[in-house]
This record gives structure tokens, sequence and C-alpha cells, in this order.
């Protein structure tokens, strides 16, 4: 029977090139088709004593299934009911049930399918407490996670981040992650310059200060989007001048920093990192590249970078456009040496 349905629909099979597993702070996940995010199931705990079980092998474990119909709110406060088919865990299997649905759909729907598993926090506050999300261990799956890293407001409307200890021992116990969300107000005990969250692939943060996190001073990773309401300049300029030196941040594709305050003066960073211009008649080549993970799913690729100013990297020549505008500043490293830049634009 499995085979008929495979042959069946092959065409529409291979049309499903991903899947997220989208969980909240209840750990009970959605399971997704990404590209229309239609949601062919949800992963639950047991409901003890509840009605309409039946079991299905899946993968060599036996699981119990039921449907289920939910109640949500759509826009203007409307009403719907949602029904759905429900995966059932016990606390102690879990981990192997999600292993077997997993397994499944790879079977089904091959093992190039790019699978996603994303932890969304969405705070009624800011002082709504922390959560620790749940990372299954999972093969051919990577990770994805927002966080909110808030604490009690002060006096003075900041708020302190007071769990830094526990947000630690989650890093150190889960893989990698392919990208991080965080929003995040101050916080006495900072991550540890050598944390997983500098390791991730791609960060996107809004925070009050460019020191927690210090993303610019730490970053491992490809691909960050920072939002800051106040830095020094110096943070900026130390930056790329770090780049340059190859000191740091050598897998670094891209970085945009948007800074509400203070005023970004371009030619006073552009002239402290020494910065190189292309003649004036060159026409600057645009950078841009497929995001690492789009969180939106409006924008797959990062804001387009044309300028005339770039700065070269010492150990490999490797050069990066620079672009100040709109109190923003975009850095984009090319993988090409300053010679091989200057011939393809020229």
């Amino acid at each position: 029977m499995k085979k008929v349905i495979k042959s069946s629909q092959m065409d529409r099979f291979n049309s499903i090139s991903s899947i997220v597993y989208e969980c909240d702070r209840t750990d009970q996940s959605w399971v997704c088709i990404s590209k229309k995010w239609i949601e062919i199931m949800r992963i639950v705990k047991h409901e003890e004593g509840g009605n309409g079980y039946f079991q299905l092998n899946v993968c060599g474990k036996t699981i119990d299934f039921r449907f289920l119909t939910e109640a949500r709110i759509a826009p203007l406060q409307i009403t719907y009911y949602h029904p759905h088919l429900a995966v059932s865990y016990h606390p102690f299997d879990r981990d192997f049930v999600i292993q077997s649905i997993q397994n499944y759909l790879l079977d089904f729907l091959g093992n190039s399918l790019k699978c996603n598993w994303r932890f969304e926090h969405i705070p009624i506050n800011r002082q709504t407490s922390f959560h620790i999300p749940f990372i299954p261990k999972l093969q051919n799956v990577s990770f994805c996670v927002d966080f909110h890293l808030f604490g009690d407001r002060a006096k003075n409307g900041t708020t302190n981040f007071t769990e830094m200890e526990k947000l630690e021992k989650f890093f150190c116990s889960s893989p990698v992650l392919k990208s991080i969300k965080v929003s995040a107000g101050t916080s006495t005990a900072p991550f540890n310059p050598e944390s997983k969250f500098y390791q991730t692939e791609s960060v996107e943060s809004e925070q009050d200060t460019l020191i927690f996190p210090a993303i610019l001073s730490h970053f491992q990773g490809r691909q960050a989007f920072i939002r800051c309401h106040s830095c020094e300049i110096f943070n900026l300029i130390e930056f790329i001048n770090r780049w340059k030196s190859g000191r740091a941040l050598q897998k670094l594709e891209y970085l945009q920093i948007e800074i509400f305050e203070p005023e970004l003066r371009p030619n006073q960073i552009l002239n402290a990192v020494a910065a190189k211009q292309m003649n004036a008649t060159s026409q600057p080549a645009t950078h841009i590249v497929p995001k690492i993970y789009n969180w939106l799913y409006s924008k797959p690729n990062t804001d387009p970078i044309i300028s005339h100013a770039y700065v070269v990297r010492e150990t490999d020549s490797r050069v990066a456009s620079v672009q100040i505008q709109d109190n923003t500043l975009s850095f984009g490293v090319w993988n090409k040496t300053e010679e091989e830049f200057l011939k393809m634009v020229s």
C-alpha cells in the first residue's frame, strides 16, 4: 500500500522540499509543510483517559494516534475550529515517538528533505518567565530557537536577565543551532565567549546595547542581523578592524547592524578603518546572499549592499563591501581577493 501511495503521489511528494516542526512553550510541536505552511499533524502529550485513540506501527514502534479539533482565534477575534491528526507520546518515550515520525517522513519524502525544528517563544510581556525549549535528539534536523531574554524592570526602564546559568546549560546540552532569534535587555552575567550561542550559523538580535549579547566581539557564525538601541561607534570600528586582521569572524558572510542612537557618520567610520574606495566611475557590484534561515518567510535574501567602499583582510586578501546609510551598517564578504574583486567591477 505504501508503494502504491508513493508512486501515485510522486509529483506531489517531490514538490515538498522541507518540513518544519513548529514548537512553542507547551513543547508540543506542529509538523508542517513549510512552503505552504500546511499542518500535517501535531505531536502532543498522551491524555490519560482520553477517547478515540488508535494505534499504528511507525517504523517499528507502536504509537497512539487520534483526531482532535481545537478552537483557534483568527484575526478580528473570529473563532474557528481546526481538526487535525494528533500523535501521542508518554514522557518516557517522547524522543522515540518523534524519531519514528521523522524516519517515516524521510522514508516517504526522501533523504534530501530539509527539516527544521523551530521553537518560537512569544511572551505576553517582558516579565513572562524564561522557558528552556525541548530539543529532541534527531538526525538530519536543523534547530532554530527564538529567545526573549528579559528580567525584572528597573526604575530606569532597563531589564536585567538573571537566568544565564540555566541558558548556558541549554547551549551546552544542545547541538549548534542553525538560527537564533533573540530579544535581549541587559545582564550582569554575559555569555561565555566560547558559548554555542556565538557558534550559531545565523543570529537575528534586537538588544538594548552591543554588550549583551556581544555578537560583534565573539560571533563565529556566518550571518548576523542586529538592531541595537544604543552603541559606541568604537565598537563598529573595532569589529571591522578585527575582521581585517583575520583574527576573528573568519566564517562571516554578512552582517547588518541598525543603530537607533547615536547618529552614524559614514566618513568617520570609513576613515577610521582605512576603507578603500573604488573608482568613482565604476559601477559597484551588488552583494546579496540567501539567508540561512528566514524567520518571517518574506525576504529570502539579505538586503543588497551597493557601495564603492570596501576593506581587505590581511591574511588572504579577501574583500568585504561596507555600506553605511539610514543609520545602518551593512558588511558583506566576497569570495574574492582584492585583485579578483576589482577585475569583476572594472
